[in-house]
């Protein structure tokens, strides 16, 4: 808990005006929280994603902010596509797809447990991915690198209940509150499909933008 408001005064020799307005802007930021009946609190704001840079790297958004991201891959195989995401990546059911899934923390906050949970799926054409060593490179530079460009990318984003595995790996209660983003990317011509991604993020530890030019 911080000091009230007449103890800030005092302290830096300012109007309670100026302590209320600073207050307010810290609290808009997220860096503090007012609680009725007690008073205000320093507290961790949550983490923005901020969907006018959706095609940018995951790592570079957070390293912009001055955060540094951690990665551990759970999971880098080739498996035969079920209906579902051979329907995504416009395959056949039993097509040659790469799996790819990895958990993501922002390393100051690694005790709090990861930010999200990426299951990633992939053409079997994209075989050079099998190689890359996704705790040290981004999956975005490892495209680049390879002359794999993504440039058109459709999200959907939905509320959903954390459960199970999931759950588990991520580190919160039965049934927390969650977002899912899963996401479709496909190259510059938009002809094929390069990458379907489904995304679980606790709501506790995230929170997103929408920018809309109209």
């Amino acid at each position: 808990m911080i000091p009230s408001e007449k103890e800030l005064c005092e302290q830096f020799h300012v109007s309670r005006p100026t302590v209320r307005s600073a207050l307010s802007i810290i609290v808009n930021q997220g860096y503090l929280k007012r609680i009725k009946g007690k008073g205000t609190f320093v507290c961790k704001p949550k983490l923005l994603e901020n969907t006018t840079v959706f095609l940018e790297s995951f790592s570079h958004g957070l390293i912009e902010k001055g955060m540094q991201v951690q990665t551990e891959v759970l999971e880098q195989r080739v498996m035969g596509a079920d209906e579902t995401v051979a329907g995504k990546l416009e395959l056949l059911p039993g097509d040659k797809v790469i799996k790819l899934v990895r958990l993501r923390y922002v390393r100051e906050s690694f005790h709090e447990g990861p930010i999200v949970y990426n299951i990633s799926y992939f053409p079997g054409r994209y075989e050079f991915l099998q190689k890359c060593d996704f705790e040290k490179e981004s999956l975005t530079d490892a495209l680049k690198r390879n002359r794999v460009g993504r440039r058109y990318l459709k999200k959907y984003v939905d509320a959903t209940l954390l459960e199970g595995k999931i759950a588990r790996i991520l580190g919160v209660p039965e049934k927390s509150l969650g977002i899912l983003i899963s996401a479709v990317c496909r190259t510059d011509d938009r002809s094929q499909v390069i990458e379907y991604t489904l995304s679980y993020y606790p709501a506790n530890r995230n929170t997103f933008l929408l920018e809309i030019s109209v």
